[in-house]
């Protein structure tokens, strides 16, 4: 039986205290690999939402700040923020856009690339932690059920947005 299908007898309940603790733990984990990041990128003197910046630009550089915001879901203020401060590190560069003199691309400098090594070891190292202890079957299955509520998720604000 699937969660749409509970009813509100004892089962019910249940299931709303079971669905209860999954939105708790849902946060709580995002929270603590955030945290745990955080705290391994800090000796780079880079948060997390920077280093979100530099992995958007590192896959593909020369976005502007609007297409940043839009990747990171967040505002164009926030994003520029970010960027002022990895700018002042000397970690990327505002670049007037070729076409559209109004705009302004971000470019990466080479001072960045070698961070992206260290960013992809404190996220091994958040997964590593993440994961302790957990049979690689059940790993699997996780992502396969975590995968099916993105989706339900995905389609549901498809839909709203149609």
């Amino acid at each position: 039986m699937d969660a749409s299908n509970w009813d509100n007898n004892e089962g019910g309940r249940e299931m709303d205290a079971t669905l209860a603790a999954c939105k708790s733990i849902f946060q709580d984990i995002a929270r603590f690999r955030g945290l745990l990041f955080d705290r391994l990128i800090a000796p780079y003197g880079l948060t997390m939402s920077q280093a979100r910046v530099l992995l958007h630009l590192l896959a593909e550089d020369k976005l502007t700040q609007s297409d940043i915001a839009r990747r990171m879901d967040v505002g164009t203020v926030t994003v520029g923020g970010l960027v002022d401060r990895l700018e002042a590190r000397g970690l990327v560069e505002r670049r007037a856009d070729p076409i559209d003199r109004r705009a302004k691309r971000v470019c990466l400098t080479d001072e960045a690339r070698p961070l992206e090594k260290i960013m992809d070891e404190c996220s091994s190292e958040v997964d590593g932690v993440s994961f302790k202890g957990l049979p690689e079957t059940s790993i699997h299955v996780l992502l396969s059920n975590l995968q099916a509520v993105r989706q339900n998720l995905l389609e549901t604000l498809n839909k709203e947005a149609s």
